[in-house]
């Protein structure tokens, strides 16, 4: 793993809807490492979830415009 300076990110979250459907949306992270897994690169998050810190790999990340604090 690599670490770098964290910077704020967003990961995409698949919820269950009461029909039974998967909805997608974007929350926020931080990403603090990046990762090689089989030649390609995995980043490392910091996420909170009902007030409880958590650590996990994303393989996609959408980071913020310039300027956007989130």
């Amino acid at each position: 793993m690599f670490a770098l300076t964290p910077y704020y990110a967003s990961r995409e979250v698949y919820e269950k809807q009461p029909g039974g459907e998967m909805k997608a949306s974007w929350r926020t992270c931080r990403v603090i490492g990046v990762k090689d897994e089989d030649g390609e690169p995995t980043y490392v998050v910091e996420y909170v979830e009902g007030g409880i810190t958590y650590l996990a790999t994303e393989s996609y990340l959408k980071r913020p415009e310039p300027g956007n604090p989130l």
